[in-house]
């Protein structure tokens, strides 16, 4: 891979988070989180099509997924929530509890 190449991955993964964390600090109810699972189901479609253009290789994929298959998505996202839980027994207990679904579903595409 060079290094031209690691850097568009990267570009990527930056532009998306920026973009998909704007959407998760404004879920408060059922339709902003409604609105979080589709603009994160967008990211995911275009981190598709740039996968079948140029394969991201082994260093990560597109718009910093890091999780394609849903085993392995939902896997992430409860061993993420799981972790964070173990340093801390009252992780998300007083977030709302929309944001908090969002952020463990979010975590699913980056956390290994």
């Amino acid at each position: 891979m060079t290094d031209e190449h690691l850097g568009d991955l990267r570009a990527s993964e930056a532009l998306s988070s920026a973009s998909l964390r704007l959407v998760l600090n404004d879920v408060r109810d059922l339709q902003s989180f409604l609105r979080f699972l589709d603009a994160l189901r967008t990211d995911r479609e275009e981190a598709d099509r740039r996968q079948v253009l140029d394969p991201a290789g082994p260093y990560g994929g597109w718009n910093g997924w890091e999780n394609y298959s849903i085993a392995t998505f939902l896997d992430s996202a409860v061993g993420w929530a799981e972790d964070n839980r173990r340093g801390d027994p009252g992780f998300l207990a007083n977030e709302n509890p929309w944001k908090a679904a969002a952020r463990i579903i979010y975590a699913g595409k980056y956390y290994e």
